[in-house]
């Protein structure tokens, strides 16, 4: 439990450096810092329901902080989470190079269905806009470069935490008692 709640707020302390990022940088070239956390669970994570949850958790988050419909990011990001345990166990995303290329790939993935989902809600007949679509290359270029890094960065912490839980605790013996 205190690794899920240790995730999530670095979740959310990760979406508000990305809140702070966007007002200097242009949309394309703003790293989904929240995201990549999700892609990191989904790596290195064994527990399934704890990754939903977290999920879950950023992507309502991030729902909240962008203008996108409500439940789109929620969605994807569980979905994302999905793909990444699964593609874990079918591929070796360990290495920083297959970790980044995964994640550049799978946020033009997520863009895509984002805009999907967007123009479904609102009903657009007009045909599907590439000149939307087009600043996903470059975001899933910069959220590539820094996936190994999140991802280290997460397990870290998750390791650190386990590392606090996993030390012998003080044992104190009533028999021994100073009187």
């Amino acid at each position: 439990m205190k690794r899920v709640v240790a995730v999530l707020v670095l979740g959310l302390l990760a979406l508000g450096v990305q809140g702070g990022l966007a007002l200097a940088l242009p949309r394309s070239l703003c790293p989904d810092l929240g995201f990549l956390v999700v892609l990191a669970i989904g790596l290195h994570w064994q527990q399934v329901t704890a990754g939903l949850f977290v999920a879950s958790a950023l992507g309502f988050a991030a729902d909240l902080l962008s203008s996108s419909i409500f439940g789109a990011h929620a969605l994807l990001r569980v979905v994302a989470f999905a793909i990444t345990a699964l593609a874990r166990s079918q591929m070796d995303l360990r290495g920083g190079v297959a970790f980044a290329l995964f994640a550049g790939g799978i946020t033009v993935l997520y863009a895509l269905c984002l805009l999907v989902l967007t123009r479904l809600s609102v009903g657009a007949e007009d045909g599907f806009p590439w000149w939307e679509f087009s600043g996903a290359f470059p975001h899933a270029l910069v959220n590539g470069l820094l996936a190994p890094f999140v991802s280290t960065w997460v397990v870290r912490v998750c390791d650190r935490l386990e590392g606090e839980a996993n030390r012998p605790s003080l044992e104190i013996d009533p028999g021994r008692a100073v009187t």
